[in-house]
């Protein structure tokens, strides 16, 4: 548009610029280990290819790189305050907004932010709108646990002690049985690289027959 403008006041030739080509950057192999963050944002990618996808909620550590937005409603931000517990609540609603317009709505969300709203999901179910949450399990209220932990090191306290009141396990929530129970299709936990693409495949395969689908994706902390 820049082109456009200064070829008309000077007088020359008005000529549309075309954008340089681009080619899309190669999605990365997942791990062979543990399963990370970065891990489930690509298997992700992969799962979607190329239909439109709404982005209801993403974690702090979403990889920007491997999932560029280019459209409006690529994805529709963020719970605002940075309170925990708006990704389920903000994917139904932007699902059920979004409801025959041919879009995927997916949220990510932490084990954490998934626990404390669960019950939006008994809403997806009782009025079948389609939609896909995914949950980045860390087992942890994990921003929480990285800022005591900073916190015992200044006040010389011990760190082993950063995790009470924070860590979700012992016992660990059955986060896809709590999903069926809600009356929604409930997948995982999935704990091993070569089992989230099938699992997120399936998933996917759900929503499209216009129902909403849970996956819960055990990954590493950060």
């Amino acid at each position: 548009m820049v082109g456009f403008v200064v070829s008309k006041a000077v007088g020359g030739a008005v000529t549309a610029r075309k954008p340089a080509p681009t080619k899309p950057a190669a999605i990365p192999e997942l791990s062979t280990d543990k399963l990370v963050v970065n891990d489930l944002v690509r298997a992700l990618k992969i799962a979607v290819g190329e239909r439109d996808v709404t982005l209801a909620h993403i974690s702090l550590s979403w990889d920007g790189a491997t999932w560029p937005f280019r459209h409006p409603l690529d994805y529709v931000g963020s719970e605002g305050g940075g309170g925990v517990g708006g990704g389920p609540g903000n994917t139904v609603g932007t699902a059920l907004a979004l409801k025959g317009s041919g879009r995927l709505v997916i949220g990510v969300c932490g084990d954490g932010d998934f626990m404390m709203t669960s019950n939006a999901l008994w809403t997806a179910a009782k009025y079948e709108i389609p939609l896909l949450v995914v949950v980045l399990n860390n087992r942890s209220y994990y921003n929480d646990e990285e800022h005591q932990e900073r916190m015992a090191r200044w006040r010389e306290r011990p760190i082993e002690n950063k995790g009470i009141g924070i860590r979700i396990e012992d016992p660990a929530p059955n986060i896809a049985a709590i999903a069926r129970a809600l009356s929604v299709e409930g997948f995982g936990p999935i704990t091993e690289p070569d089992q989230l693409g099938p699992a997120l495949e399936k998933a996917i395969e759900t929503v499209d027959t216009g129902k909403p689908a849970v996956v819960d994706v055990i990954t590493q902390p950060r």
